[in-house]
């Protein structure tokens, strides 16, 4: 008989705890289980995706087999050993010093610049949490060539020989920009060149993006690139015109 009384007691008493958390259920209260910092994690993830989003626009609109690219989930060795020039194409005069001459190269730094695409924009940040300009061409390079690229985007501007005239810049090269103030010829931007017109970088305003460069605010700003090669340039007439190593 105790036992009996001693079970029903203990259904009863759950019963009522039961009962007790409902209202807090129904009403959509959070219940203390770290679902805030998930929540903040969501939003944060879902700003980034929609940052990213946005990118991927510019590069639908101008290098649509690019983007192509970024969306596939995964590219097969075979596609990108047979059909690599078909898979990120370049022009036939293509600077053949240039380590992106290589399409396993090519398809390495978009995949870098992909991973780092949507992130939002932090002044002297240089990871996933943010990033400036700088920093992420920096990174970008560094991961796709395998060896240091860094400092500031002035520092960055000083080594190397510039390429004056937008038709002359190619896959993978840095291009350079004076910074907000139009009167000033000093870097303050920078990005990656990838074709057409189209280039990566951490904008202020929506952080590692795509742009193209007629773009007002980028065509009056865009000062020269810069290029990364396997040798020095050692022809005089193109010595001001490509990069040193």
């Amino acid at each position: 008989m105790k036992k009996k009384i001693i079970v029903k007691a203990l259904i009863m008493l759950s019963l009522a705890i039961g009962l007790a958390s409902m209202p807090a259920m129904m009403s959509g209260a959070p219940i203390p289980n770290g679902s805030s910092k998930d929540a903040k994690t969501t939003k944060a993830e879902k700003k980034r995706i929609a940052r990213k989003e946005r990118a991927l626009s510019v590069l639908r609109e101008y290098l649509p087999r690019y983007a192509d690219i970024l969306e596939t989930e995964m590219v097969r060795f075979e596609d990108a050993f047979y059909g690599g020039s078909s898979l990120l194409p370049i022009k036939t005069n293509f600077d053949a010093r240039s380590p992106f001459t290589n399409p396993f190269m090519r398809l390495q730094l978009m995949q870098v610049i992909n991973d780092w695409l949507g992130t939002r924009y932090r002044f002297g940040g240089r990871s996933k949490a943010g990033v400036d300009c700088s920093g992420f061409t920096s990174k970008a390079m560094t991961e796709a060539l395998g060896h240091d690229f860094i400092g500031s985007s002035r520092v960055q501007a000083a080594q190397f020989s510039p390429i004056i005239s937008v038709d002359s810049l190619q896959f993978g090269d840095i291009i350079f920009f004076t910074g907000t103030s139009r009167r000033s010829n000093r870097i303050g931007h920078v990005g990656i060149y990838l074709g057409n017109g189209v280039f990566a970088h951490s904008s202020t305003s929506v952080g590692v993006t795509f742009n193209h460069l007629s773009d007002g605010y980028y065509s009056r700003r865009y000062r020269f690139g810069g290029r990364f090669t396997n040798s020095p340039a050692s022809d005089i007439e193109r010595a001001g015109v490509y990069a040193h190593p």
